[in-house]
């Protein structure tokens, strides 16, 4: 906009001229026609700003799609799989209004109505809930009215599909929203191969190697997720205060498989086997968001959260054993969280913050199979955090550090752990076009409450498993160099590389301790995983910008060590490229497979997936946007993965089968309308004419 508006007055005085001269006999031309583009990108400290283009916004269907088709640099996202991340792989945090977006309001919101899209890393804004990387959508207003969104998408050929209604309207400072969606699932070929060596050990000292392999002929899973959220938004300048009531409800009636199983040598004859699971889900939540500009610099945010979950999981295995192994548990838990952060701005450059969070789980989970017991977990997470900001012209630091806890009593035992954290970003802006960031963290992941249990539950003829209630947290440290050029609107060009290891991790251990002297696993801290990575981001907009090309190859050298050491290097690379054409548009998209060595698995250390492709053809008008894209086409198989873990006494291959990656055809079709009165249009840039559960895995 500082650059079309000097050569708009310019053309005023230019224009009176011309006038006039039609009353001198002097020879007038016309003129071709003047196109005066703003600046669609820029970095500044702390923050990086994209203006989505008309074609974009009005061939997008969702907010992932916009994010897809607008090919910023400095993220990946992945149109298949509807993911966001940054280069290296770490979640992106999606915002909508400065006020955290759930995946509804994802599919609901109308592109449109974008004005911008941001891009921060370490934000101070305390909306923000100190989040490290976070994409945030700055929506066009409504003073009276809002819209509605109509949206059903069907999988052709896996079985799939999903329905969502959601309608919003604004009144003055108040804004409500009410979304309701469905998803279902009614498909074969839904399960796994899986081929396990047994090394028990004999009076003499030798291994005794025997070999089970189930090999999966049919199949099915016949899932529904319903979905029902209110939220209700006050916002003015210095106040935004939001309550969300949701409820979710997932009913698997069923996931059945039948195969045979064979063993070598064989200590049971060849049999056949059949597994039935059925499980239901329903948790409803109350989530609240608070913020509060108290003036003298200081901002208040709080954020609130109180949840129940019920869960009935029945499962029952029957194979070369004399009786079925029957898992049945009834899981009841109720969450509540609360979190404040007090911001105070020193002056432009200084803003010091304070956030303390309190999370406090209590878990009841009830075995009523082959065996019967009763878990009852509580679980206490707190933290406390102090920060730093200093935002320059050019500069942008931010330096945060604190403690973390978690308590967990498990039955009639008790543990605690508390540890320091820190987390270390700071930007170098040398103009609106060029910038250098580096980010450095040390944090921890707490251990899921099912890793803690002591009950042993069997899984198949030879194996049982079991938790570790002594297991440790895990510590994890990480270091990221990301620098971005934006040379012009035309160009975006990322490059980073980058650093993590998880010390001391859980991992699964085999031994042979189980029942009878059956195989047990267990789960103890051993060894580490070490990540290295370096790549490049590159987007070009051509053919006046019709045309968007993206590509993003990365190179990953991976390390575990401990009980499961290994190393892998593999180069990972996706392409994208789409094209706008009148009121249609063309989209490929190519990822090589995910593949590598599995930070936390109780199954594998090793995956290895397929590659995934899609071509995309939509077409929208004022009201409507269709669009059918083919995915994997050509791809019949039904494998999505295979992985494997080796150990002393216990070796696992898994060829995992499911809809990811066969092909299909996704037809999507969204009815959008308006009504109302929007606020008029500010900071958008424009191109101006004149003459985007706990119980046991």
């Amino acid at each position: 906009m500082k650059t079309a508006l000097p050569i708009i007055c310019a053309l005023f005085p230019l224009t009176t001229l011309a006038q006039s001269a039609q009353n001198d006999s002097i020879e007038t031309q016309q003129l071709n026609e003047v196109v005066v583009e703003g600046q669609m990108q820029n970095v500044k400290p702390g923050i990086s700003t994209y203006y989505p283009e008309s074609n974009q916004k009005k061939s997008a269907q969702d907010a992932i799609d916009l994010l897809s088709q607008m090919g910023m640099a400095q993220i990946s996202v992945n149109p298949v799989s509807n993911s966001v991340l940054t280069l290296n792989g770490n979640t992106v945090s999606i915002y909508i209004d400065k006020q955290p977006a759930s995946q509804a309001q994802l599919d609901a919101l109308k592109p449109e109505d974008v004005k911008k899209v941001e891009y921060l890393v370490y934000p101070t804004d305390p909306r923000y809930q100190h989040k490290p990387y976070v994409v945030n959508f700055t929506m066009r207003r409504y003073e009276i009215g809002g819209y509605a969104k109509f949206t059903g998408k069907d999988n052709i050929m896996t079985g799939s599909g999903s329905g969502m209604a959601y309608g919003k309207m604004a009144y003055k400072s108040m804004t409500y929203d009410l979304v309701v969606s469905d998803r279902y699932t009614d498909r074969h070929n839904q399960g796994s191969d899986r081929k396990q060596i047994f090394r028990f050990p004999e009076a003499d000292g030798s291994l005794k190697e025997i070999t089970r392999e189930n090999v999966m002929d049919y199949s099915r899973l016949q899932r529904n997720n319903l979905g029902i959220s209110f939220r209700a938004v006050y916002g003015t300048e210095k106040i935004s205060i939001s309550n969300t009531v949701s409820l979710d409800a997932t009913n698997r009636p069923r996931l059945n498989t039948e195969g045979s199983v064979i063993f070598t040598p064989d200590i049971y004859s060849q049999s056949d086997y059949s597994s039935t699971a059925s499980s239901n889900v329903i948790y409803p939540t109350w989530t609240g968001n608070f913020y509060f500009d108290i003036g003298h610099g200081y901002q208040l945010n709080a954020v609130t959260q109180l949840q129940y979950q019920h869960t009935t999981s029945n499962s029952t295995y029957r194979g070369a054993g004399e009786t079925a192994i029957v898992n049945n548990a009834r899981d009841k838990a109720m969450l509540g969280q609360l979190m404040v952060q007090l911001n105070k701005n020193i002056n432009d450059r200084n803003t010091v913050d304070v956030q303390a969070y309190y999370v406090v789980n209590h878990d009841k989970v009830d075995y009523l199979g082959s065996t019967r017991s009763t878990d009852r977990f509580r679980q206490i997470a707190y933290g406390a955090l102090a920060g730093y900001s200093y935002n320059a012209e050019k500069f942008y630091g931010r330096f945060e550090g604190g403690i973390i806890g978690e308590q967990n009593k498990i039955d009639n035992t008790t543990m605690s752990d508390i540890l320091p954290l820190f987390n270390l970003n700071m930007q170098y802006v040398f103009n609106d076009k060029n910038s250098l960031n580096f980010s450095a963290n040390y944090n921890c992941n707490f251990v899921d409450q099912s890793d803690k249990t002591s009950t042993i539950l069997q899984e198949n003829e030879l194996l049982y498993k079991t938790g570790n209630p002594d297991l440790k947290n895990t510590r994890w440290g990480a270091a990221d160099l990301q620098y971005t050029w934006l040379p012009n609107n035309r160009f975006q060009i990322a490059a980073s590389g980058g650093w993590s290891q998880y010390f001391d991790r859980p991992v699964p251990m085999f031994t042979p301790t189980g029942p009878d002297g059956m195989m047990l696993r267990s789960i103890v801290n051993s060894g580490d995983c070490r990540n290295f990575d370096v790549g490049v981001s590159f987007t070009a907009r051509l053919f006046k910008r019709s045309l968007v090309l993206q590509l993003q190859p990365r190179m990953w050298f991976g390390k575990l060590t401990g009980i499961y050491n290994d190393s892998y290097n593999y180069l990972m690379v996706s392409a994208s490229a789409t094209y706008y054409f009148k009121p249609f548009y063309a989209s490929l998209y190519y990822s090589t497979a995910d593949r590598g060595l599995v930070q936390y698995s109780l199954n594998e250390t090793f995956t290895r997936g397929k590659s995934l492709y899609q071509f995309k053809l939509g077409w929208r008008n004022k009201n409507w946007n269709i669009s059918v894209a083919a995915v994997n086409i050509f791809r019949k198989s039904w494998i999505d993965q295979t992985s494997s873990l080796k150990s002393e006494y216990f070796d696992q291959y898994n060829t995992v089968y499911n809809s990811s990656s066969h092909r299909c055809i996704r037809l999507t079709a969204s009815y959008t309308f308006s009504f109302g009165k929007k606020i008029k249009r500010g900071d958008e840039i424009q191109t101006i004419t004149s003459s985007g559960s706990a119980i046991m895995k």
